[in-house]
């Protein structure tokens, strides 16, 4: 008998020891973080323009009638990207971007080397003004090792430099005595370059000018001197924030055949400008047309950016030139901020860009001409009336002073862009009562799969998001699944039966796996996702008030049995 409650005691040990090795592998499988905690290498940044642009004002008891103007860059945007406002303990770098600024380079925008009297001469020269920079003591070169450092302290990526292609007038003197201005250009260019090179500079965004010839030559230079820098170009056709406009609202044919000669020479070609408001149509339009157009690889790496529009970049492969903080209600009255108000809230969506540039550390961007792109012939068209001072083409002195044709104060602008886009996968099928959602797609060369939906804008119904039934054949999936926005319905659809899977899925800004299988249909070869699963598990892990679309990393695996 003793025996026999030996054995059972035993037995009930071992019973209680393989439960325990269940429920601790159960629970292990359910707090899987699936998203790397290793930073992306895909080249994305965030820029100061916006937030420089935005400071002066902040906590005044009336607003300057000059934040409603275009003329306040000009007065302060150089002037506050100083020191304080970058690395003090209220600082944009001690607080932006927690979860992902690893992932990021800064790039300091436009004004970085002037001085507060916006002496345009010093533009390109590289000097920090010692007013903006107090603690900067060393020579140009030993600044920008100091800034990188600084920087990196931070926890960011590092930095990155905004220039524009000519030479300053401060450096007219030197250039005198060169026997050519081509030898000159050479020179100033290349110190740069080394400088860099010595600091650990690893981006340069290229503004403005449209001066092609000093791009490729600055390209071949990086090439030679300082081989791991990114140097970003933009579209020298047009420097408008809207296509065609007024018109149509469809890309620029110019603008097309600009991109085609620039990508082949660029590490990144930046689809610039956009605005706030109508950035989805606008961008997506661009993005579609210049994939569309570029069937091979191109010499460099060819990635396209789209700047502040990171769920468009996340799911067909760009790359992020972030602008939105989450400095909001800074200002009295309205708010004024002429780069980041609208209808969008841009700056209460800041959970988007961290879900954004998670997934790129399973999904990195991916160059034009790599997948072959497909463009629905179907046309969506979105459109906005313009606030006066809203937007910089709808401030009074823009109309005026600068009789821009992209002025749209008091006025609707219309922009178009296909409604659904594709890159190394067949376009979607979409059912929806009314209007759709743009729907994008890609196939990543590593093999994973993202699918996302983006939201629409019109003067009656505002910011609105249809939520459609979506059906898209990805025939297999040899990584994650990246599924953006908002949904009635998911459809994976594959080439064989799936048999017995086992589907984790995670908020791409949190940090812990749940097991959604039960409440995903599997049908043969498809998977339907329900379009509220989706959304609650996208959105999980939101920051309180942000008001950001949901977007998950999705994992299926075979059941062992």
């Amino acid at each position: 008998m003793t025996q026999y409650h030996g054995m059972r005691k035993l037995l009930l040990m071992i019973t209680m020891a393989a439960l325990l090795m269940v429920l601790h592998a159960t629970s292990a499988e359910a707090a899987r973080n699936l998203v790397p905690a290793e930073p992306g290498k895909s080249p994305n940044y965030w820029c100061t323009w916006s937030a420089q642009s935005y400071m002066q004002g902040q906590g005044a008891k009336a607003n300057d009638a000059i934040l409603y103007q275009v003329a306040s860059i000009d007065k302060y945007a150089a002037v506050q990207l100083n020191e304080e406002n970058m690395f003090g303990a209220n600082g944009w770098l001690k607080n932006f971007y927690q979860k992902v600024r690893g992932d990021l380079w800064v790039v300091l925008d436009d004004g970085w080397d002037l001085p507060v009297n916006r002496d345009l001469g010093y533009r390109n020269y590289s000097k920090l003004d010692p007013e903006k920079f107090p603690s900067f003591k060393g020579s140009i070169p030993e600044n920008l090792v100091t800034l990188n450092i600084k920087v990196m302290e931070c926890g960011w990526r590092g930095v990155g430099l905004w220039y524009r292609a000519y030479e300053p007038a401060i450096d007219a003197e030197r250039k005198k005595t060169f026997k050519s201005e081509a030898d000159y250009r050479k020179v100033f260019w290349s110190e740069r370059l080394e400088w860099s090179k010595a600091a650990g500079i690893g981006y340069w965004k290229m503004d403005g000018g449209g001066d092609e010839a000093a791009w490729k030559m600055m390209t071949d230079l990086a090439g030679q001197i300082s081989p791991g820098l990114v140097m970003e170009h933009g579209n020298p056709s047009k420097d408008g924030p809207f296509n065609s406009y007024p018109g149509s609202g469809r890309v620029y044919p110019a603008y097309v055949e600009a991109g085609k000669r620039v990508i082949q020479y660029s590490e990144v070609m930046r689809l610039h400008d956009h605005s706030p408001q109508l950035g989805i149509p606008t961008m997506l339009g661009r993005m579609a047309s210049i994939l569309d157009v570029v069937k091979t690889k191109p010499a460099k790496t060819g990635y396209l950016n789209c700047e502040d529009e990171v769920f468009i970049a996340a799911v067909l492969g760009g790359t992020m030139g972030v602008m939105r903080s989450p400095m909001v209600g800074r200002r009295p009255g309205d708010d004024p901020d002429i780069f980041l108000k609208g209808p969008r809230n841009l700056k209460k969506r800041m959970d988007e860009v961290v879900r954004s540039v998670r997934w790129q550390r399973l999904a990195p961007a991916f160059g034009a001409g790599v997948m072959e792109t497909h463009v629905d012939d179907k046309m969506l068209v979105d459109s906005y009336k313009f606030p006066v001072g809203e937007f910089w083409t709808s401030t009074e002195d823009w109309a005026t002073t600068y009789a821009s044709p992209y002025a749209c104060m008091n006025k609707v602008v219309a922009q178009e862009a296909p409604a659904k886009v594709t890159r190394g996968l067949p376009l979607p099928e979409v059912t929806c009562e009314g209007e759709p959602p743009y729907v994008l797609a890609s196939r990543n060369p590593n093999g994973s799969i993202s699918i996302g939906t983006l939201g629409r804008l019109s003067p009656e119904r505002g910011c609105y998001f249809p939520e459609a039934d979506v059906s898209l054949q990805v025939s297999r999936v040899s990584g994650k699944v990246g599924i953006f926005g908002y949904y009635k319905s998911l459809t994976l659809v594959f080439e064989k039966p799936l048999g017995d899977v086992t589907i984790l899925a995670q908020d791409l800004a949190g940090d812990g796996a749940v097991d959604i299988t039960s409440k995903v249909l599997v049908e043969g070869n498809k998977l339907v996702f329900p379009g509220d699963l989706l959304k609650t598990v996208g959105l999980s892990a939101a920051t309180p008030g942000d008001l950001s679309d949901p977007a998950l990393v999705v994992e299926i695996s075979r059941r062992l049995l």
